[in-house]
């Protein structure tokens, strides 16, 4: 990320309405379960919005319970002119916490905003049984690929972040150490892309003869030089 763009306050809301679990258009349709991941947000650069902490709570019937068990002195001011459970938690410079809760990779404080998935943990898992596990990491990547689109849709870039401490978001949170009701499962961030030179792009199937993805190719058989020439059907490594 590269520290200096940011989002419109209609993008950012905009990006964040998509990924509420609105059922009757996809991905949502994909999964047949109550959502139970809210959104922790650290905000940089929205025009328009003070940066700091702030959550989405895609659950509204879990807000109190959610409210509950943060930090006593988070504000939890609405913003009302969102259009959705978006609460402002505590105001101030956030690039830095970002950062350390995301193994202290930088792309999480400079970009426009990044965020962190938690979920309802412990109440999933004692109603649906320890499989639940897996469909909470469904329902997150289900909304990383949501980011994903939406960020190049605002003109942006996106990534998901697999290393992160989820024990220093608890404690950003407050969210009591000797339990699992919350638990952080992923994190993301969305900015302006910055490329980097060392990577090598090639190609799609490059590494193929260009006999085996000749348009010319019938029966199993591609025309190479004037001749037919066999085309072997072996597994892609």
């Amino acid at each position: 990320m590269d520290a200096r763009t940011g989002l419109s306050l209609d993008a950012f809301f905009g990006m964040l309405a998509r990924t509420l679990p609105d059922r009757p258009h996809p991905p949502w349709t994909a999964i047949d379960f109550p959502p139970r991941i809210l959104l922790c947000l650290f905000v940089h650069r929205i025009e328009g919005l003070s940066p700091g902490l702030y959550v989405l709570v895609r659950d509204e019937a879990r807000l109190d319970a959610f409210r509950a068990a943060c930090n006593h002195q988070f504000a939890w001011a609405h913003l009302e002119s969102s259009g959705m459970p978006l609460y402002a938690l505590a105001l101030g410079d956030c690039r830095q916490a970002a950062a350390h809760v995301s193994c202290f990779q930088e792309i999480a404080g400079d970009s426009a905003f990044s965020l962190g998935m938690v979920a309802d943990f412990t109440r999933t898992l004692e109603e649906e049984g320890a499989w639940a596990y897996r469909r909470l990491c469904w329902e997150t990547g289900l909304i990383g690929q949501v980011l994903y689109l939406e960020a190049e849709a605002a003109g942006v870039r996106s990534t998901g972040m697999g290393c992160y401490f989820d024990d220093l978001v608890h404690r950003l949170l407050d969210l009591n150490p000797s339990e699992d009701s919350w638990q952080s499962l992923y994190h993301f961030t969305v900015g302006g892309a910055v490329d980097d030179k060392r990577l090598t792009a090639l190609p799609a199937y490059g590494h193929l003869l260009a006999e085996r993805i000749s348009p010319s190719r019938r029966g199993g058989v591609a025309k190479s030089a004037g001749r037919p020439t066999e085309v072997w059907h072996r597994p892609y490594r």
